[in-house]
């Protein structure tokens, strides 16, 4: 399943970055994140992990994500580990544009276990929506002042 997803929103590039990039904080623009952490503290570079536990379709799904690419308020990506439920490489671009940032997240995602299961129409319809979903969050957090 691969999929971008993108949207406007008014900040600067070096806010919505620096938003995104604070792990403590991506419960607050993600709706089904129930904890997120990284290793190691401090900023992030390559080789950074974030571990995260949401729900997803009714369920409990632990990832764990590591930083393969990274260029600081421009781009990032982030493959999951073996041991993670899903099989994904996402990218998040920040993008000055007229009016604040374009902000671009594509994931293409392989599931395992027990979601590898589900129809691929159905997962993609999901994937989707929460993609959208949390891009929608994002701005409106970010638009009113955080």
């Amino acid at each position: 399943m691969a999929r971008e997803t993108s949207i406007v929103i008014a900040r600067t590039p070096g806010d919505v970055f620096a938003y995104m990039d604070d792990v403590s904080r991506e419960r607050e623009w993600q709706p089904n994140l129930r904890s997120a952490s990284r290793e190691p503290d401090g900023p992030t570079r390559v080789g950074t992990r974030k571990r995260y536990e949401s729900e997803f379709m009714g369920r409990r799904i632990v990832n764990t994500y590591v930083t393969k690419e990274f260029e600081p308020g421009q781009r990032v990506v982030y493959e999951t580990t073996s041991d993670s439920a899903i099989r994904a490489r996402s990218e998040i671009r920040w993008e000055a544009v007229a009016g604040g940032t374009r902000v671009s997240m594509s994931i293409d995602a392989t599931p395992t276990g027990l979601l590898r299961l589900v129809p691929r129409a159905v997962l993609e319809g999901v994937f989707r929506d929460e993609v959208t979903a949390t891009l929608h969050r994002l701005k409106e957090v970010l638009e009113s002042g955080a």
